[in-house]
């Protein structure tokens, strides 16, 4: 008796489980089937302009980034390129200081 319930259950599991038994109680309503496939549609149309969104604004970001490094590295030449004059200044202008100052002997001579 145990042996035919069980096999009894188990027949059943299997018809409930099997795809014909599932695909004829989705086929009985066409209008709910054309229904969640709009609603699907909808879904997919949404998370593929969410993603789009979102590869815009990181693009926007490095775009940004990059904007901002070539302008730190352009401040930094104009800065290196600044240090570098004043220094050829300052050279020139010493070493002009000290040629004139070897160049007269003021009454001295060695």
């Amino acid at each position: 008796m145990k042996a035919s319930i069980f096999s009894l259950v188990a027949a059943l599991g299997l018809l409930a489980s099997s795809s014909s038994f599932a695909a004829s109680a989705a086929a009985a309503d066409p209008y709910k089937a054309r229904k969640e496939a709009i609603k699907y549609d909808r879904k997919a149309e949404v998370e593929r302009a969410r993603r789009e969104a979102a590869y815009r604004k990181a693009e926007l970001e490095r775009q940004r980034r990059l904007a901002a490094e070539r302008q730190r590295l352009e401040q930094q030449r104009r800065l290196e390129q600044q240090r570098a004059q004043e220094r050829a200044r300052w050279e020139a202008q010493h070493r002009r200081h000290d040629d004139h100052s070897h160049s007269r002997d003021y009454g001295y001579r060695r």
